[in-house]
């Protein structure tokens, strides 16, 4: 081994190798054409180096004049004949061809501020702010510690209070940055937890980006992405204060500070602080991580609760939606902990697992538990001197249930299951859930849980807004996982979801004949798993909608088969909780694209799950109106950039997050559905932006926008259709081969949103195909190959002459 040695050319083999691999390394995300660039420059300097000296030359040259001169490797010399003009030419082949990668936005996470700052009517320097917070308890704790914890509290309940108001709905109640609309923005929250993050940065940095938002980054931070509001519009000095201390003190980190003995001070209370944290258990656990949704009391009444749909649980009445246990049983202790380790999807409640230990959250069973007031917990035997005044069991052994609910005679998912099981889903569940699953009330009947906040049936075409029963365990198989799902919805049907109007189908009481027989349940459940291979994608797959040309003429219609030839894209909605009048309760989840277009038009199909034909005086939607709010029409919009206000490159840059501004401003494409009484047609408009305090501008005409909508079984389907060509009005023109952002908005009439108040998507990218030119993109490789291909015979006959 001590004489083993690589030669020359295997050498230099394995270090273009290495240098290939590592820059093709899918983090470095570097572009195909500057890969190659940079591929040629090692290759040429790797053959000047071992060109330089004689005998490393002789030696590199050695095995390339064996392959072309020596008769017995005849097999490999064809081989590399045809092997090396291949790889070239595939390498052109790549390099001509059309590339439908996105731009890349390159991101300047954390980029320099400025060093002054103007809000409140003042005039901060940045170099020298500090937390007038932090600075008070450092000054009180060397005179006054019980004052300087007072001080800090009092910071932390006000911080709290302005974060669950605000921030929490992207970044999460763990501050992780996934908060409960995170997944529609584009780029995500920022994850507080990450020691690469707020720990880093003073206190300065963070004043300067609350108040200032997205409009207020500079030009290499994108503000064109950020859907990070102007806080100084709507919070005050300290509020953004008190809210940057709580930021610190939840994430348990240190802010960047240059003064060495206050940094060691605070530094001390953060480490006493997680230290307290990491042995926290039942009820002080309770208060530092659930209160401000459910509570002090449990009743669901936190600081954070008139902001959530659905609303915290009210744990002080023993009503629980998602357990195991069966009929009216309380849920098994297991049934809890999942649900605080695994959270709830599409609700405020996030799963607790990554912060908690599995001891600290089977703490909190028992603090659950002792809020009920109505002896669901107290055991058959319990004492009237066990319960308090309010009907609290305060004794040490609550109820444990260990029943679980049955789930034998599965019948397997076929064909014939999914047929009986929609004929008694039609007889069982579509009042409430609609024909099609969507959760279009039908019955008439406005729907409420016990404590009368307005609910509404689950859309069962789109399982991953499903709470709890789309959950399946690690390491199954497909069809194992199926088999699980399908189970979960059956034992949903039998049990039912207590404290809404969702019965049990299954009879609670022994000798009670079952509402739904077990069959038909087993039925039912492979019916409504059924229903997520007919709908549309989920949100999340992609961020390029593709626009699939047509011959002919474009369609007027949702229902025209040409639809199908275009690739269906589902994109998040989240609410405005940008600018006031703010959106915190949306009902809309995801809006689904199609996009055709011929020679002369482009054209766009919408399709939108909504429970409710929203229109004034629509019979079925009047009935069930939510009384908080006025009945008003939907409506959808598009929103494109002018031409010219965006880029991308040498930098992508777009308009701001909402209606841009007057350097890139906006055009919007609106549709109304309009009204049944007093009668009102439905009406398309176009819009100018120019930013989000200016009043959208309405176009004289919109004649050249043709529009229409269709509201059916708890669906929207509009089709917009405009020419590919801007025109005088200075909108965008649709070429072919080009990026174009495009975003997308809802209003939802039977929730008061109206005006700013609505749901909208983030800026996407809108590509039509080029055509693809097949002489340059397969004829040049061809050539190439061929080429190539000879110079290598006549190199290897000139190498058998020299023989």
């Amino acid at each position: 081994m001590k004489n083993f040695r690589i030669s020359a050319f295997w050498q230099a083999v394995l270090v273009i190798a290495i240098l290939y691999l590592g820059l093709s390394y899918p983090a470095l995300m570097l572009p195909k054409t500057l890969l190659i660039q940079y591929m040629i420059i090692i290759i040429v300097g790797v053959l000047l180096f071992f060109s330089f000296d004689e005998a490393r030359w002789t030696e590199f040259k050695s095995p390339i004049l064996a392959v072309l001169r020596q008769p017995n490797l005849l097999i490999v010399r064809w081989g590399f004949l045809i092997a090396i003009p291949a790889i070239i030419a595939y390498t052109s082949y790549n390099v001509l061809k059309p590339s439908f990668d996105a731009p890349v936005e390159l991101r300047q996470v954390h980029p320099a501020p400025p060093s002054k700052l103007k809000v409140f009517n003042k005039t901060y320097n940045l170099t020298t702010l500090e937390n007038p917070i932090r600075n008070t308890v450092v000054a009180q704790l060397a005179s006054d510690p019980e004052m300087a914890k007072n001080t800090y509290q009092e910071a932390i309940s006000a911080g709290t209070k302005v974060y669950y108001q605000n921030c929490f709905y992207c970044h999460g109640d763990l501050m992780d940055g996934v908060g409960h609309f995170a997944d529609a923005f584009n780029p995500r929250p920022i994850n507080f937890q990450d020691v690469g993050t707020i720990a880093q940065l003073q206190e300065a940095f963070l004043f300067w980006r609350i108040t200032t938002g997205g409009p207020g980054l500079p030009k290499e931070g994108t503000p064109w992405n950020s859907a990070m509001p102007v806080w100084h519009e709507m919070l005050s000095e300290d509020d953004v204060w008190n809210v940057i201390t709580y930021l610190y003190d939840y994430v348990g980190q240190v802010p960047r500070m240059w003064d060495a003995a206050q940094s060691k001070v605070v530094t001390g209370m953060k480490d006493e602080l997680v230290k307290k944290r990491a042995t926290m258990t039942g009820k002080d656990l309770y208060d530092f991580r659930c209160a401000v949704c459910h509570g002090d009391e449990g009743v669901g009444d936190g600081v954070a609760a008139e902001f959530l749909y659905p609303k915290p649980r009210d744990f002080s009445l023993g009503l629980f939606k998602y357990k195991t246990s069966p009929g009216a049983l309380p849920p098994r202790d297991e049934d809890l902990i999942k649900t605080i380790n695994e959270g709830l999807q599409g609700t405020g409640m996030p799963g607790w697992h990554t912060l908690m230990s599995p001891q600290q959250v089977s703490s909190l069973v028992p603090v659950i538990k002792s809020f009920d007031i109505t002896g669901t917990w107290a055991p058959e035997e319990a004492e009237d001197e066990e319960f308090d005044d309010e009907g609290r069991y305060t004794g040490k052994n609550p109820l444990i249930i260990t029943e679980r609910e049955p789930a034998e005679g599965q019948v397997p998912y076929a064909e014939d299951s999914i047929q009986k099981g929609q004929q008694a889903f039609k007889k069982a569940c579509a009042e409430c859930h609609g024909d099609e699953g969507r959760g279009n009330i039908i019955s008439g009947k406005r729907l409420a849980d016990d404590w009368e906040n307005r609910i509404w049936p689950r859309d069962l075409t789109s399982p991953w807004t499903w709470r709890n029963t789309n959950t399946v365990s690690d390491g199954l198989q497909d069809e194992q996982q199926r088999a699980q799902i399908i189970s979960n919805i059956y034992q949903r049907l039998s049990i039912g979801i207590i404290g809404t109007p969702m019965p049990a189908h299954r009879a609670v009481e022994e000798g009670n004949k079952d509402p739904v027989s077990l069959e038909d349940r087993w039925h039912i459940a492979n019916f409504v798993y059924s229903l997520r291979d007919k709908a549309a994608p989920p949100p999340g797959e992609t961020d390029i909608i593709w626009g699939t040309p047509i011959a002919g003429e474009l369609p007027d219609s949702p229902d025209d088969a040409l639809w199908q030839q275009a690739k269906a894209v589902s994109l998040r909605l989240a609410p405005n909780i940008i600018k006031d009048e703010r959106l915190f309760t949306p009902l809309a989840e995801a809006i689904t694209v199609r996009t055709l277009y011929n020679k002369n038009d482009i054209v766009f199909l919408l399709e939108l799950n909504d429970r409710t034909d929203s229109r004034p005086g629509e019979k079925v939607s009047v009935q069930i109106q939510d009384e908080r709010f006025e009945l008003g029409a939907d409506a959808f919009a598009l929103q494109f950039p002018k031409e010219g206000a965006y880029e991308t490159s040498p930098m992508v840059t777009k308009p701001l997050y909402r209606h841009g501004d007057s350097a890139h401003p906006t055009t919007i494409w609106y549709w109304n559905a309009g009204s049944v009484e007093p009668k009102a047609k439905a009406r398309s408009m176009l819009f100018d932006a120019t930013g989000p305090d200016v009043k959208l501008a309405p176009r004289e005409s919109a004649a050249d926008l043709k529009a229409t909508g269709k509201w059916q079984h708890g669906r929207w389907q509009i089709v917009m259709k405009r020419s590919r060509t801007g025109g005088k009005s200075g909108d965008i023109n649709f070429e072919e081969g080009r990026y174009i952002p495009i975003s997308f908005a809802n209003w939802d009439g039977s929730n008061g949103e109206q005006g700013s108040k609505h749901t909208l998507t983030s800026w996407y990218w809108l590509l039509l195909p080029p055509e693809t030119d097949v002489k340059k993109v397969y004829g040049i490789p061809a050539a190439i190959f061929l080429l190539l291909f000879i110079i290598g015979l006549l190199v290897v006959r000139s190498q058998k002459i020299r023989e």
